[in-house]
């Protein structure tokens, strides 16, 4: 993203990454609400942006359990003829649930579910999908569905299986060293 690129969050496991590890360059152009667990947030987020500032690359970054809680607004979206992309990662769950569940040895119940095509579904609703199948494939799928303008969305699937060690592990040595 340019220095005043503006991306906005939904809340998700991904989320948890994504503050760690993205840097903004400029005031105001990373939009999350932290802790508040607004599911569905980052896709009518984003179309904010993307109607104040239309000059400047916007995109939402959305699980696909919060994308589906707000996707009709994708229709609202090509209706205003918005450029946005969003980035919708894909791991058939609400990961954040579902990884704090297992943290705390809950039973794995209820937060898996089916997904339907999303590049069918932004077709329905005059957007155009993009599916990611590498890591090496997402900077430039994404800098097409920019560069084409309109509504984009960009799937993109994800495994979570580092979340324990990195997120928990990790931190839990790193308390250690510096209480030492």
């Amino acid at each position: 993203m340019p220095a005043d690129g503006i991306v906005a969050l939904d809340n998700g496991m991904y989320k948890i990454w994504f503050a760690r590890c993205y840097r903004t360059r400029s005031a105001n152009t990373l939009l999350l609400d932290n802790a508040l667990a607004t599911m569905g947030a980052g896709l009518p987020s984003a179309m904010m942006a993307a109607l104040l500032y239309p000059a400047r690359r916007v995109m939402a970054v959305c699980g696909d359990g919060g994308f589906m809680m707000n996707s009709q607004e994708l229709e609202t979206a090509v209706r205003l003829k918005l450029n946005l992309v969003v980035l919708i990662i894909q791991d058939d769950a609400y990961g954040m649930i579902r990884w704090k569940q297992a943290v705390d040895n809950f039973t794995d119940w209820g937060l898996t579910f089916g997904n339907p095509d999303f590049v069918k579904y932004a077709d329905a609703y005059g957007a155009k999908g993009r599916r990611v199948e590498s890591a090496e494939a997402l900077a430039p799928t994404l800098e097409d569905a920019f560069r084409e303008g309109g509504v984009q969305l960009v799937i993109v699937p994800v495994d979570y299986s580092e979340n324990s060690r990195v997120l928990v592990d990790e931190l839990k040595n790193r308390v250690r060293e510096v209480a030492q």
